[in-house]
């Protein structure tokens, strides 16, 4: 009796093997099907993320000019030279200022404006949905002309407005005010990325179960308390999403505020990204400019790791 159970536990752990055996050349096969969908991808990233990034770095430390072959390593002479410039601390709080405003102002206004229209479902909410994301099919080029006529201070429309209503005092030179060209580019830019955000966190209500909303009913709480008890708790994921894309966007964007202001009055709209911009296509220093590019990326890098360390311990207490 004891041999034919032993017999039979032998059958049983030889079929156990066998079928695990077969699992792992069925994940086998489907690691490398994967794989090979997924090597384009891999291949484009390679080529167009990684090696220019590989090469930024590397000609950083060189005194390359951007068109000859020949080159000779210089050491941090470019980092000094982009670090000492008289303009980098005005450029480093233009950069800081413009995000500082923009980050908050975005998330909160998509935020706020997702709550009041996610739950809309006729033609009206699509109506909605479809006008705020409408600046963000448009080039950022685009953009920039658009929002540069509207500030225009004799004939633009913000003053044009203002001037109709008597309202004179309101009266302002939008981009050509030392305080009120940052706040004037950083308004635009939500303009144009208000829709993008917006999906993002109509998305994330949207997956929210709805027995927590007739729960919170049953308690007989209100509206703002199920938007501050239920909604913005649960938007965690979405809110770290949206805040760390939002600012790498900002750090990098170049194109309009080049489009905007050219980074004027003076230096005091000029950004990091425009600034290696100036520096490789108006002043010919590639070397400063791929220095200030790499700074910029540490920079960014930095900011990203601090705001997903503070928004990801977020998300586990809820």
């Amino acid at each position: 009796m004891i041999k034919k159970t032993s017999k039979n536990t032998n059958i049983a752990m030889s079929r156990i093997g066998k079928i695990k055996k077969k699992k792992s050349i069925l994940e086998k096969q489907r690691d490398r099907t994967a794989f090979v969908f997924l090597l384009p991808a891999l291949i484009l990233i390679l080529v167009f993320f990684i090696t220019p990034i590989i090469l930024s770095l590397r000609f950083s430390f060189t005194n390359w000019d951007g068109i000859s072959k020949e080159y000779n390593f210089i050491g941090l002479n470019n980092f000094k030279y982009v670090v000492n410039d008289a303009c980098f601390g005005r450029i480093l709080l233009n950069t800081l200022y413009l995000m500082i405003i923009y980050v908050p102002v975005l998330n909160i206004l998509a935020i706020v404006i997702a709550a009041l229209i996610v739950n809309v479902k006729n033609k009206i909410g699509n109506f909605y949905k479809s006008v705020l994301f409408f600046p963000n099919l448009l080039s950022m080029t685009v953009v920039g002309f658009i929002w540069k006529l509207m500030y225009d201070y004799n004939n633009g429309l913000i003053n044009t407005v203002f001037r109709k209503l008597k309202l004179d005092f309101l009266v302002q030179d939008w981009i050509g005010a030392k305080n009120l060209v940052i706040p004037s580019v950083a308004a635009s830019i939500i303009w144009f990325a208000l829709g993008y955000f917006l999906i993002i966190y109509i998305a994330g209500m949207m997956s929210i179960p709805i027995q927590l909303y007739e729960a919170a009913d049953v308690e007989g709480a209100t509206r703002a308390q199920k938007f501050f008890n239920v909604t913005l708790p649960l938007l965690a994921p979405s809110i770290t999403i949206n805040v760390v894309l939002s600012t790498m966007g900002i750090i990098a964007t170049f194109d309009l505020p080049f489009v905007l202001t050219g980074g004027g009055p003076g230096y005091l709209s000029e950004t990091l990204a425009l600034k290696v911009y100036h520096y490789a296509f108006t002043n010919f220093q590639q070397g400063p400019a791929l220095a200030l590019a790499v700074i910029l990326g540490i920079i960014a890098i930095l900011i990203a790791f601090l705001e997903l360390k503070i928004l990801l311990k977020r998300e586990d207490i809820y």
